[in-house]
């Protein structure tokens, strides 16, 4: 059985988004062809059966080092059988890898580095030059959207880019697509992070009469109005029931920091309509407009709140009529066996050395 092993810069439970869960349901597939493990780094040493975590030496901007976990990939991985699966933007691993001679690399393109433009004037060339090593395998992208909207991706091989859309497993309990007994709330999934657009949904908040479900972290500020009801730790089962007794899933995000965005998958898989801005990058291919919901002009809040108002008056039938073709392109485009399936076609493609 061949080994893959996953390496991030942070991890469960020392932080929770959107790529911690992407790489859990890799790792934690059931009868999966591979052995895998996760390598990553937090606040303190911490292993379990799958994971293990070393502890953080320094961060500079966004790039996390630890030196435990450089000494332990130097003197204890195999460079030219294990397959390392690398979930980047991560600079100082991606040069690290490349530097020491690691020949099976898989890539997770998740995001351009977007915020930090500074470092990305300077880095983007290196890291044109380490992705088209022989070493990189194969750099799997996740929509289509974001690799034709992405000047590094686009600056690589064909060969080596692989598409495969981010995919969840289904709901534990099926909801049926009604509106009985459904409260008119709007629905907010996400953390505190400058992306998130948060001062769009404070405004939201505060200007217009909505009632508002937040499920999040470090947002404990929204608390105070009455029209908020924030939820913090939640289980996948009280996620999925939040879900499915929420009217529309609202995403307020303002730049391609927001790759992807899972939330709008699982929003999807309930069947709950979805209001999301237009951004570059896969945001914009998984809630198609007007069918599964509507998109509006990036931190644009009339626009935004239009588009609200627009879903909130539909009729019943035009409303289910939605949620149904939700679900339908959950089924076609973002199961978690079609995923898998892919993945694992691209290190079954790795040759044993």
């Amino acid at each position: 059985m061949k080994k893959v092993i996953h390496i991030y810069k942070t991890y469960k439970p020392f932080t929770q988004g959107g790529i911690e869960e992407y790489i859990d349901s890799i790792i934690s597939y059931q009868n999966s062809k591979f052995d895998y493990n996760l390598l990553s780094i937090g606040n303190v040493n911490h292993t379990n059966d799958k994971v293990k975590i070393f502890k953080k030496s320094f961060s500079f901007n966004s790039d996390i080092i630890s030196f435990q976990l450089f000494f332990y990939l130097f003197k204890k991985v195999n460079r030219k059988k294990v397959i390392l699966h690398l979930h980047t933007p991560w600079p100082s691993m991606e040069l690290f890898l490349c530097i020491f001679g690691f020949e099976n690399i898989v890539v997770t393109y998740h995001s351009d580095i977007v915020r930090q433009k500074f470092i990305n004037f300077f880095y983007k060339r290196i890291n044109i030059k380490l992705l088209t090593k022989d070493n990189i395998k194969k750099i799997i992208v996740t929509s289509k959207v974001y690799y034709e909207t992405s000047k590094i991706l686009m600056s690589l091989p064909v060969s080596k880019i692989k598409i495969i859309p981010i995919g969840i497993g289904s709901l534990m309990s099926p909801v049926k697509n009604s509106l009985n007994n459904k409260k008119k709330n709007i629905l907010f999934i996400g953390s505190n992070r400058t992306y998130k657009g948060i001062d769009l949904l404070k405004r939201l908040i505060k200007e217009k009469n909505f009632n508002i479900l937040i499920i999040g972290s470090n947002l404990k500020e929204l608390k105070k109005f009455k029209n908020v009801k924030l939820y913090e730790n939640v289980s996948e089962v009280d996620k999925e029931k939040i879900l499915s007794d929420s009217y529309l899933l609202l995403m307020t995000s303002t730049s391609r920091n927001e790759a992807f965005g899972i939330v709008l998958v699982e929003a999807l898989r309930s069947g709950i309509p979805i209001i999301s801005p237009k951004i570059n990058s896969g945001v914009s291919w998984i809630n198609k407009q007007d069918e599964t919901g509507y998109q509006y002009n990036t931190k644009n809040f009339d626009d935004m709140f239009d588009k609200i108002n627009k879903l909130m008056k539909i009729d019943e039938q035009s409303y289910i009529k939605m949620s149904n073709k939700a679900q339908i392109r959950y089924e076609r485009y973002f199961k978690l066996s079609k995923m898998i399936v892919e993945i694992e076609k691209v290190y079954s493609s790795i040759p044993n050395n």
